[in-house]
């Protein structure tokens, strides 16, 4: 989901996204009650830490620094056509009495422009199709995007590990911090759950796992089964989540629920990368988990607008075959996206990770962060 790095990717992310975005669609399908939704977009967010800051670290010890522009331009050829697309799409319906809604001036710039968040906070989704309310999650990984490469470079420029963990945990307990001074001072759910100042952090949480004990990079112990440790730190997170979607104080679920769940997520996360040819995690490598997993995005960006759409139009169908035949939709507008535009973007994408030259042994920075055995990094896919 390149000349540095073949097509692979790093072990179950692929795996770990299709199971995000089951979790999304099935709680946006009227399954809300039983299946945590919020849980996958979190899940979303500490993967988008740990892979874009994976990546910066692996072009920071092949290069000797990160490329920014290179960055934005790959981000770019990533996310807008496919955004574009759904968005046109959804004018279109919505003009034609397919899905409800329709786009004010300001619904559409907030899409395009990534601060759909804070105009779904400030209107509560007026102004944009049904089905296009995800956009605020896109703003908020949007506004990481644009935010965190510089603070990343001068933490890979110093080159210690321990500094950025640092760093990063003292960002993410202020926005801790934050997210509670809001809650008792009368923020509303919306900004507490949507505004990036109150969400950014579980996307650090990710930051702090590809800096400090990084699966794809850093060495990792051999073991022919699970260590009975890494069983033991599997459970108790998975415990963990549930426990955050069982204890229901409204403050509690409104500020250090995320920052818990973020910390939860990390070490399964690792686990997941760490030890994928494991019987506990082996099942995200699987071909169909692999495969929703990188039609991922498309999935989460038109699902919604799919589901008001069948719902509007055939509510005879009831529950279960709603759920299924929009399902069979979503994968079908995927596919498609996926063969005729997120490829052919890929393809570019590639080209802006080709060396202008070969590397002279030595000259990378030697103040680089460990990248892995041997220092030889593993294929990484740039997605």
């Amino acid at each position: 989901m390149t000349a540095a790095a073949p097509a692979a990717t790093i072990p179950s992310l692929d795996g770990i996204r299709a199971l995000a975005v089951a979790l999304v669609f099935f709680a946006h399908g009227g399954l809300q009650g039983t299946v945590p939704g919020g849980l996958g977009v979190t899940v979303f967010f500490v993967l988008s830490g740990y892979l874009i800051t994976t990546l910066m670290r692996r072009e920071h010890a092949e290069r000797g620094g990160v490329r920014l522009r290179a960055f934005y331009l790959r981000r770019v050829l990533r996310l807008m056509p496919p955004l574009f697309i759904v968005v046109a799409a959804a004018a279109l319906l919505s003009s034609l009495g397919v899905i409800g809604g329709e786009f004010s001036a300001r619904g559409l710039l907030s899409v395009l422009f990534y601060f759909g968040n804070y105009h779904v906070i400030a209107l509560d989704f007026q102004g944009v199709p049904e089905g296009l309310g995800v956009v605020w999650s896109l703003a908020v990984e949007e506004h990481y995007y644009l935010l965190y490469p510089p603070l990343a470079i001068v933490l890979l420029r110093i080159g210690r590990p321990g500094v950025a963990a640092a760093v990063l945990v003292a960002l993410c307990a202020a926005m801790l911090g934050w997210r509670c001074w809001l809650a008792l001072h009368g923020a509303s759910e919306h900004y507490l759950t949507m505004a990036t100042d109150t969400r950014a952090d579980a996307i650090l949480v990710g930051c702090l796992l590809a800096f400090w004990r990084n699966p794809a990079l850093d060495p990792v112990a051999a073991a022919r089964t699970l260590p009975a440790r890494e069983w033991a730190l599997g459970a108790a997170c998975v415990l963990l989540l549930v426990a955050t979607l069982a204890y229901r104080d409204e403050f509690f679920r409104l500020t250090a629920r995320y920052t818990v769940q973020s910390v939860a997520i990390a070490p399964l996360i690792w686990l997941a990368v760490a030890r994928a040819g494991h019987a506990p995690f082996r099942w995200l490598n699987a071909r169909p988990m692999a495969y929703v997993g990188t039609i991922s995005y498309t999935i989460y960006l038109a699902h919604q607008v799919i589901l008001y759409g069948v719902e509007r139009h055939a509510p005879e169908l009831g529950g279960a075959a709603t759920l299924a035949f929009s399902a069979l939709l979503t994968l079908v507008v995927a596919e498609a996206m996926r063969r005729w535009v997120e490829q052919p973007c890929a393809r570019l994408r590639r080209q802006l990770h080709r060396p202008a030259r070969t590397p002279t042994p030595g000259a990378a920075d030697p103040g680089a962060l460990p990248m892995t055995r041997r220092n030889t990094p593993p294929p990484v896919a740039y997605r």
